[in-house]
This record gives structure tokens, C-alpha cells and sequence, in this order.
């Protein structure tokens, strides 16, 4: 069911339906304001950031990441993803395949040379993939990578009080 999917930036009509899926992390991201200000403007200045989500053909949301441009010290230019989450009981794998596809798409496009994949929020997404590989034609480079981040890829609001 790979071709099933459509993966696109995240429209404001997806925005709840997304936030139900990242809802349960700590801290939870603010996808509305990453979608609205591109993430954190300070740390993210000249880099291209986006908030991709693939819906199946009814319009459901059954995965998300967060991609973003950054620097590997082996690979060079690399396309980011600290956050890849897919929602399908019946179809994670081809959930996950189709993200992926897009993904390596846009590094291509960015001439990046690879996709670092955080996998601690979504392991068992990506089952099988358990190591770097090539993807394709397309020449990038997929990196599974399951050390956590010291810091969520995301602003973090402070409470507001009562």
C-alpha cells in the first residue's frame, strides 16, 4: 500500500489531527507554531525547515516528522528528521517507506547527501531498517539514529499562569 499515501507539507486544517499523535511526548511540540514561524528562527536561521505528513486516500493523518537541514560530521550537508512518528495499526511499514521516500526526495533536492532518522519516538515505524542504506537512485544515504536529542528539535513554551 506504499503509492497509498499522499506526503505533503502539514496543512492548518492537519494541525490537530497531528498534535493528537506528538500530543503524549515530553515536551510536546507546538506544530501549529513550528507550521506558523518555521521552528526556532534563532537556531534554524538559512535552513530549510518543514512539518511533513502523509494521509491516506480518505485524508487521515497516519504518520508526521519534522525535517530540517544540518551539518553531519561524516556526511556534510544531511536533511535532520528528530521527529518521525506513524500512526497505521494496519500499514506502519508502508507508512514509514512512503516518509522516507519523500524525505530522501527532498534531500535530494537540497543536495544532501543523507537522512538522519532519530528513531527513539517511533522504533518499531521502521522495523527493518535497522541499518544505513542507500535509497534508491536517488544515492542518500538513510542513517537510523537512536541516540536521544539533548534538546527537543522544537521551542519549548513556558506554562502560562493561572
Amino acid at each position: 500500500m506504499q503509492g497509498a499515501y499522499t506526503i505533503a507539507g502539514m496543512t492548518p486544517d492537519q494541525v490537530d489531527a497531528a498534535d493528537l499523535l506528538v500530543g503524549t511526548m515530553k515536551p510536546p511540540p507546538d506544530l501549529a507554531g513550528w507550521r506558523r514561524d518555521g521552528g526556532d528562527a534563532a537556531v534554524s536561521a538559512g535552513r530549510c525547515q518543514d512539518v511533513r505528513v502523509a494521509t491516506n486516500p480518505r485524508g487521515y493523518v497516519q504518520g508526521l516528522c519534522l525535517c530540517r537541514q544540518a551539518r553531519h560530521v561524516v556526511h556534510g550537508a544531511i536533511l535532520d528528521v528528530p521527529l518521525f512518528v506513524v500512526a497505521s495499526a494496519a500499514d506502519g511499514p508502508g507508512v514509514a517507506s512512503a516518509l522516507v521516500a519523500d524525505l530522501c526526495a527532498i534531500a535530494g533536492r537540497l543536495d544532501c547527501a543523507a537522512v538522519r532518522i532519530r528513531t527513539g519516538h517511533s522504533p518499531r515505524a521502521l522495523h527493518g531498517m535497522d541499518r544505513a542504506r542507500r535509497s534508491g537512485g536517488a544515492g542518500i544515504a538513510v542513517i537510523l539514529d537512536s541516540s536521544p536529542l539533548g534538546e527537543p528539535p522544537w521551542g519549548v513554551r513556558a506554562p502560562a499562569c493561572p
